[in-house]
């Protein structure tokens, strides 16, 4: 695989296998918002496989979405997430030598694939995974999420008010002209005013009959309709969820059946004078470039530099906030990293093996919590060394915390820390517990959404809400029981049976030789029992800690859903990282000893 760059977007290019290739080519037009985190992996794994049957395969953005130029929010996208499609299809053949493509779209991708296709004559099948019945059906689900997520979480920050100019549907901005565009779009409709190609259709629910998709007029032709078996599980969560294997085996055999001719492979090589010139995303205040950190598995990433200025100050790693891939949740790691660069701060945003777009992990790696997974780390600090920094600092969610504290433990290069919402600090067999009933719980409830709506229709008016009223219940009871099975194996550890506090001392270590610590949690989160176990019920011992500043977000979620809390988590990590807003560094000894107390952003 390798980072390019086109149409202001990075894409990541899987070039066929073997000897032998084929004369076509697979472009993969994924999903928006909070199902591209869910489904990112997915496509990943789908890109390599086929690329093992010899068609090279490549995913891409789409303008102001991941790691796209632009604002998820700018008006009337539809036409230029459509042209986008049409861009990586003549990057693919221009790159790797094809005359025709498979055109894959999921969900998003599945309505707009079909008008894109439109007028060309080089999309020789299409492969279309859970496309929503149709553009208005889509834009309801959109809404619907809305109001779940992001409406009882609106804004209580006397400076920002709600998103009225469109939606926020788990912190993903939408604007009102781009739904009205979105709730325009037919895809069957689009189908059968193409001519007649091979098509793969698998749908969320009863498969369509062939005719239901091009129409009674219209010819069949070769249509393959199945369910998306293992579709609900996959989209649960991006760190609950499960990647449906057969899924992946029918797209992939079904390309394969269809990958074309049988060609002798050709070495493209890039441009007289371009062979080592990485390909770069040039922003207003930023530079990005597609990165592979090797040997297998190898780390995918995006290096971000301040464009102009830069400032003398440690440049920051962002790690996967548990399974969401590297563009972050609500697309905040890379609002984060561009806001950096505003400031004059380098970044690398990166998937740890086994996540996102990186390469799989050995078999019996610890899901999140492996402590191998701190050399992997160890090898993006080598990966800035390598690039001219000495120093650097880290950055992570949840699980990521976790990493990121256990790295900067053993690698003396990471000089500051950032720890957001972290709900271990050293696993035991508790947090295995604790993580297996959360995931059933979460793939539990994917298991069950197709019979939602007839649940939704009880005679019963209050039916729905005993049944969440006893959701929750049984949740609280499961969580009480869990953490006092956390705090009674933390207590029976050996180094905590001598009188040791082994995480208290840890962090005392940490701080001892100047690395700055910034532990941020948000207010009422599941964290600050977490902190409270091995620092106190008060956190008396970690304002004990000279090096520690403790920030309390208010009105935020676990993974930072917000608006608000994603902008003071940014302005939290320009200081963190010494950089006042008018460009110059601020002090070594001033950033060491700051203040433990609670901040208000």
């Amino acid at each position: 695989m390798k980072g390019i760059v086109f149409a202001d977007t990075i894409g990541w290019l899987n070039e066929g296998k073997g000897t032998l290739g084929r004369n076509r080519g697979v472009v993969i037009a994924g999903a928006h918002g909070h199902e591209d985190l869910c489904s990112r992996r997915f496509l990943k794994l789908l890109a390599d496989m086929v690329a093992e049957s010899g068609l090279p395969a490549l995913q891409f953005d789409y303008p102001g979405c991941g790691n796209a130029a632009g604002d998820h929010s700018t008006l009337g996208q539809v036409h230029a997430w459509t042209a986008s499609i049409g861009a990586a299809i003549d990057r693919l053949k221009q790159d790797c030598g094809v005359a025709e493509v498979i055109l894959v779209g999921f969900r998003l991708g599945a309505l707009l694939a079909p008008p894109a296709a439109a007028g060309r004559d080089d999309v020789a099948g299409l492969v279309l995974l859970a496309p929503p019945s149709s553009g208005k059906a889509y834009v309801r689900e959109i809404t619907a999420m809305s109001r779940m997520i992001d409406a009882r979480l609106a804004s209580g920050s006397a400076d920002e008010g709600p998103f009225t100019e469109g939606r926020e549907a788990a912190g993903f901005r939408i604007s009102h002209e781009t739904l009205a565009q979105l709730a325009t779009l037919d895809w069957r409709q689009a189908v059968a005013n193409l001519p007649s190609l091979p098509m793969l259709v698998l749908t969320n629910g009863k498969p369509l009959a062939a005719d239901e998709i091009r129409g009674e007029r219209a010819d069949v032709g070769d249509i393959t309709t199945a369910e998306f078996d293992g579709y609900p599980l996959l989209m649960c969560d991006p760190t609950a969820n499960r990647i449906p294997a057969a899924g992946l085996d029918r797209c992939a055999t079904w390309m394969a059946g269809h990958a074309g001719e049988a060609v002798a492979r050709k070495a493209m090589l890039p441009a007289k004078g371009l062979r080592d010139a990485p390909e770069v995303l040039v922003g207003p205040h930023y530079t990005e470039e597609p990165v592979l950190i090797g040997p297998a598995p190898e780390i995918c990433g995006v290096f971000c530099r301040p464009r102009r200025r830069h400032a003398a100050a440690e440049p920051v790693i962002f790690l996967n906030a548990g399974g969401v891939p590297h563009v972050g949740w609500a697309r905040g790691t890379v609002e984060a990293a561009r806001e950096l660069a505003a400031e004059g701060l380098a970044s690398l945003r990166i998937d740890l093996p086994g996540l996102g777009l990186s390469g799989q992990t050995e078999p019996g790696y610890l899901f999140l919590y492996d402590e191998r997974t701190r050399h992997d780390v160890s090898r993006a600090v080598n990966w800035m060394e390598q690039a001219g920094y000495s120093s650097v600092g880290l950055v992570g969610v949840c699980a990521g915390a976790y990493q990121a504290f256990h790295a900067a433990r053993a690698d003396r290069r990471i000089r500051a820390l950032t720890m957001i919402n972290p709900l271990c600090f050293a696993w035991n067999s508790s947090y295995a517990l604790e993580m297996a009933v959360w995931k059933t719980y979460e793939t539990s409830k994917a298991g069950s959404a197709r019979n939602a709506a007839a649940m939704e229709e009880s005679r019963d008016p209050d039916a729905p809400k005993w049944r969440g009223i006893a959701s929750r219940h049984a949740r609280l009871i499961v969580r009480r029981g869990l953490e006092a099975i956390k705090s009674t194996l933390s207590m029976l550890h050996p180094a905590a049976l001598a009188g040791q506090r082994r995480v208290e001392l840890w962090m005392r270590e940490l701080c001892g030789r100047g690395v700055r610590v910034l532990l941020v949690t948000s207010e009422g989160d599941l964290s600050l029992k977490e902190i409270a176990r091995h620092f106190g019920p008060e956190e008396e011992r970690l304002d004990g800690i000279r090096g520690v500043t403790r920030v309390s977000l208010p009105n935020a979620d676990h993974t930072l859903t917000p608006h608000h809390a994603r902008r003071a988590m940014i302005a939290r990590l320009i200081d963190h990282g010494g950089v006042r807003r008018d460009g110059y560094v601020r002090s070594e000894n001033m950033l060491a000893t700051t203040s433990p107390s609670f901040l208000a952003p």
